[in-house]
């Protein structure tokens, strides 16, 4: 099991849906870099994964260390 485990992940604001089927699985010790076009998401994944409230998880899930 990864520590980090992101499944067909899909978030939204409003009526917008901003990410679509996130897939990501990291394991402890490793170093992951995060990279794409402006507009591409990549603020938005990590606004959720540190619990801002004003993403929706719409689907899919995250487990942190298995929770």
């Amino acid at each position: 099991m990864a520590l980090l485990e992101i499944n067909d992940l899909h978030v939204g604001i409003e009526d917008t849906e901003i990410l679509r089927g996130v897939d990501l699985d990291a394991d402890g010790g490793e170093v992951h870099a995060v990279m794409g076009p402006n507009g591409s998401g990549k603020s938005t994944l990590a606004k959720v994964l540190a619990g801002r409230e004003e993403y929706e998880v719409r689907q899919g899930s995250v487990q942190y260390d298995g929770e």
